[in-house]
């Protein structure tokens, strides 16, 4: 995890947002004390979803296709809900 300053984040936040956009955590300290920390967005890991062959593998695992109510059971469990 990298640490930075406030005035270091205020002067080159666009290297700090770099480090963020790779993946790293960012502590931010004032006066030696941890105030904040910068971290990448959940939303950031998540990657496309082909739709096409995610109804293509459905009907290969499940035999047809899923309606939505199946779908969000098979989600709710994958999501441990």
């Amino acid at each position: 995890m990298r640490t930075t300053t406030v005035r270091e984040l205020r002067n080159n936040y666009a290297q700090v947002m770099k480090w963020v956009a790779k993946g790293e955590e960012v502590e931010v300290t004032r006066r030696g004390k941890v105030v904040a920390k910068v971290v990448p967005s959940v939303t950031a890991g998540l990657k496309e979803v082909d739709w096409a062959q995610s109804v293509a593998l459905n009907r290969t695992a499940w035999g047809k296709t899923l309606t939505a109510r199946e779908s969000a059971s098979v989600l709710a469990d994958s999501q441990g809900a």
